[in-house]
């Protein structure tokens, strides 16, 4: 297999993450709050199930394409914080199309 389906197979699971993390967190816990578990008790098991696959997609391009360790930090968390998941697969495949290493670091507003 080469990094092409390696790279589609992380974009997909990024993105069934990134929208079940959302919707976990942005809908499933105010319904919550308000007395309906029953969103939550269902897209969270779904996304612990997809979480898996994803890490398993995410290592897996990872490896082929030889990222450091920090960048398969990010993208292991991306899946962690609402959002992150579309932020760092969009930077993931940038590196990955282009072959352009930027480097990793925290935004100005976090290093104070």
């Amino acid at each position: 297999m080469n990094i092409d389906a390696a790279l589609l197979r992380y974009r997909v699971l990024a993105y069934v993450v990134g929208v079940g993390l959302a919707l976990i967190v942005f809908v499933g816990v105010p319904l919550q709050v308000a007395g309906y578990p029953q969103l939550v008790s269902i897209a969270g098991p779904i996304h612990g199930f997809f979480y898996i696959i994803y890490l398993l997609m995410a290592l897996d391009l990872a490896r082929r394409a030889r990222f450091s360790l920090v960048e398969m930090a990010a993208m292991v968390g991306a899946g962690l914080v609402p959002i992150l998941a579309f932020v760092i697969e969009r930077r993931i495949t940038h590196q990955v199309r282009t072959g352009a290493v930027e480097p990793w670091h925290l935004p100005a507003w976090l290093r104070r």
